[in-house]
């Protein structure tokens, strides 16, 4: 069987493949949008938002008063052998409780603020989540496009290799060629079956890494999107980007003001604090003299010795030097995902120009070897060698284009703008806790801690 029959059957059979699969295809954005949608890593953070939100209204909660009703009914009774009769006694109370704060040295204040940039923080660590999840979705998706044309490439190169494995046999059986031929056939033949094999594992691994991060099985994958409009024009306007507007840096730069706040916060725990409680109650109905009464108490407290004074304000400042030093970390963890994917931008382009000039040659490198075979001129070693060649051009070719694809869009997430309203996703609008828009504008219930 000549090369060109070889490759013609191959040709035939992706394209008959690819028509069966057309229907189902699935485009990166759509990958990307399902992923948005229903990543559980996604949900996960966005409830961290709302959990914040909540904590802003429970530090609120300390600057306003505590309001309790309380009601009690007492019943006694004597009976004394002595004493003919019964004696039965019963009271009934109802009383209302006022408690109040009204100055505690700005701790409460400071509560406030904190409670409000841990829900910044939340919020940026999201939107961080999100692009780290959408990542990953594309280069899962890529992994899986050239995992699937690496298994084509090494199945056509299975069969080129039965092919020459069988002219070998019938040379030999003409008088034509030699054992030696043949051997190195069979040698041939178990290499590329092993590699065909490595290639299907390595298939079957990305596909549970799609399905993994997109949450569902890859079907056709159909190719990438369109993202140039968000590349910038050379690597210093990218990192001028990224170390401006990246969400992982913005929610260092928000936990920095929280540890500060939190810093102060707890010098201010030690200082005075003046509060007012109030009681107003009625009791007496069942014995006919109902007697009412009301106090109210302004309570001024200066602490003098805390043992807790000193390590509690050492460790908050311990934390506020700790979350400096991370903010640090993150920044250079960013700058080197830039450089990185500009780098790698520019390898994988170099990469994908030499491949494709290699794979044309060794296309004509194979040809022209089969053809010197099939009158003698060539061994099947030669035949092997030229294919091996082509082989590993393609597959470089493959990889390269991939590692292209994946570059940009982990540029794109360095710079913080791989995000779906950056995408331009097909999804259903979500604010920074994931609530859908139109439901995000609903009022809040002010009677709600009244209940």
């Amino acid at each position: 069987m000549s090369i060109s029959r070889v490759f013609r059957v191959g040709a035939v059979a992706l394209l008959v493949s690819a028509t069966s699969l057309a229907v189902k295809a699935e485009s990166l954005s759509e990958a990307l949008a399902y992923a948005y949608s229903n990543n559980p890593q996604i949900a996960s953070a966005f409830l961290s938002v709302r959990s914040a939100r909540q904590s802003i209204r429970s530090a609120e909660g300390s600057l306003l008063p505590t309001i309790g009703a309380s009601g009690s009914y007492q019943a006694s009774w004597t009976d004394t052998p002595q004493i003919p009769g019964q004696n039965f006694n019963d009271s009934v109370s109802l009383g209302l409780s006022y408690n109040q704060t009204l100055f505690d040295n700005g701790a409460s204040q400071l509560g406030i603020e904190v409670a409000k940039a841990n829900y910044e923080a939340a919020t940026h660590a999201a939107s961080n989540t999100e692009q780290n999840v959408l990542l990953n979705v594309v280069m899962a998706y890529y992994n899986v496009i050239s995992n699937r044309r690496i298994v084509g490439i090494r199945q056509e190169n299975l069969s080129f290799v039965r092919a020459q494995l069988q002219a070998a046999r019938d040379r030999l059986e003409l008088g034509e060629g030699t054992r030696l031929d043949v051997a190195q056939a069979e040698s041939a033949l178990a290499q590329a079956s092993a590699n065909y094999q490595a290639a299907v594992n390595n298939l079957r691994t990305s596909e549970a890494t799609y399905e993994r991060y997109v949450g569902r099985a890859p079907s056709n994958l159909s190719g990438g999107m369109g993202v140039s409009h968000l590349l910038p024009s050379s690597m210093d306007a990218a990192l001028a980007v990224a170390t401006s507007e990246h969400p992982g840096l913005l929610a260092s730069q928000a936990q920095i003001r929280s540890a500060q706040l939190e810093a102060e916060q707890t010098r201010a725990g030690f200082g005075p604090n003046v509060s007012v409680q109030g009681q107003a109650g009625v009791s007496g109905f069942t014995s006919g003299s109902a007697a009412s009464s009301a106090s109210v108490t302004l309570s001024l407290t200066i602490p003098i010795y805390t043992p807790t004074r000193d390590p509690s304000i050492q460790l908050a400042n311990i934390g506020r030097m700790q979350s400096e030093l991370d903010a640090f970390v993150t920044r250079d963890q960013i700058v080197e995902a830039v450089r990185q994917a500009w780098a790698g931008m520019q390898t994988a382009g170099a990469q994908i120009e030499s491949a494709t000039a290699a794979v044309a040659a060794s296309r004509l490198a194979v040809q022209a070897v089969v053809d010197q075979s099939e009158v003698g001129q060539a061994t099947t070693l030669d035949v092997l060698d030229a294919q091996s060649g082509l082989l590993t051009a393609e597959e470089t070719l493959v990889s390269a284009q991939a590692q292209r694809n994946i570059a940009t869009f982990s540029l794109v997430s360095a710079m913080g703008k791989l995000t779906a309203a950056d995408l331009g996703l097909a999804v259903q609008p979500r604010n920074a806790e994931g609530t859908p828009v139109a439901e995000s504008q609903a009022p809040e219930d002010s009677w709600a801690g009244l209940r």
